[in-house]
């Protein structure tokens, strides 16, 4: 029994230009998720006008634990809204505890860069080293 989609299902129109300039970025590390970030861009010579970039858009996103995507652990899809300046967030669950993950968005045919994230350490683990970022 089938339990995905085929690529041709949820397939949108060519993308001509590239909708991630902003990149992709990951935060808010917690022991089994993460949250996942990007924000979707309009072709710089329409400024918003163009029809397709006015409505909500369906971005796909993968985390996998290798830089190939040959494991993909988890996949899904999340809404990119215009009123929200088509960022798209999303709070990934059920990861394992510190652990390297790997992930990226697509919109059609159009593939963001790829991040890396990493889960905090488990509750009860005492870690020899710990770094965290503030920006």
């Amino acid at each position: 029994m089938a339990t995905q989609l085929p690529r041709w299902a949820w397939a949108q129109a060519a993308v001509r230009h590239d909708p991630f300039r902003l990149g992709v970025a990951s935060g808010d590390p917690v022991h089994d998720g993460v949250v996942l970030w990007t924000r979707v861009l309009p072709p710089a010579d329409l400024a918003g006008a163009h029809a397709p970039w006015v409505g909500p858009l369906t971005v796909r996103w993968e985390l996998a634990d290798d830089a190939q995507f040959r494991h993909i652990v988890q996949q899904g899809t999340a809404m990119a809204l215009p009123e929200l300046g088509h960022s798209v967030h999303v709070e990934v669950a059920g990861l394992r505890p510190d652990r390297w993950y790997h992930y990226r968005f697509m919109l059609g045919d159009a593939t963001s860069p790829v991040g890396r994230t990493r889960t905090a350490p488990a509750p009860d683990a005492l870690p020899g080293r710990l770094r965290l970022v503030f920006a």
